[in-house]
């Protein structure tokens, strides 16, 4: 599927604000990918539909997961907002034919992160929370880290991250602490 036909799919399913933000989430990621030499077509389609999922309803939304099988964890029951990332990563692969893994867990990791994602997950992450939408003073400051150490960008996001979910007294997924101690345990901290 090209990426019009991906475009012309997410207008149908996504509210006009949430198509917004994947096209600029997708051009973010893009930016990122240029940089570190990445196949800029795999890193602006998992951009454009890491939300493809996102506007649905509860009950649709508990539908799907039944449709698609998607068994979630205790953590994860407890934690509806990351849900149509499963889904997404689901519909990646039926509604927009994607066979490519790297993309597949982009989508799927994008709420979380994981220690599974690769490069351009790392970059989907990253782009949806930093698209210039966000205006977030600790967000603006992120942009050189990006682009010096990918690494350390997402360190600053799940610090970010962690400290906002503790504040709240919400759940944090094991993924999110996984995905941290990965990189501080990389770069030897």
């Amino acid at each position: 599927m090209d990426l019009e036909e991906i475009k012309d799919k997410l207008k149908d399913i996504m509210e006009k604000n949430r198509y917004e933000h994947a096209c600029r989430v997708s051009s973010v990621a893009e930016q990122i990918a240029e940089y570190y030499n990445l196949p800029i077509k795999s890193v602006k389609i998992s951009g454009l539909i890491h939300d493809c999922a996102k506007d649905y309803s509860d009950s649709h939304m508990k539908s799907l997961i039944k449709k698609y099988n998607i068994r979630l964890n205790e953590v994860e029951r407890h934690i509806p907002k990351i849900w149509h990332a499963y889904v997404g990563a689901e519909m990646a692969k039926e509604v927009f034919q994607i066979e490519d893994q790297e993309i597949v867990d982009a989508v799927k990791y994008h709420s979380t992160a994981s220690v599974k994602l690769g490069l351009i997950g790392k970059i989907v992450y990253i782009a949806d929370k930093i698209e210039p939408d966000r205006n977030l003073t600790k967000i603006k400051k992120l942009w050189p880290l990006v682009y010096k150490d990918i690494d350390l960008a997402m360190l600053e996001l799940l610090d970010q991250e962690l400290e906002y979910l503790i504040s709240k007294r919400l759940v944090v997924h094991p993924d999110t602490i996984g995905a941290r101690n990965k990189i501080i345990i990389e770069k030897g901290y």
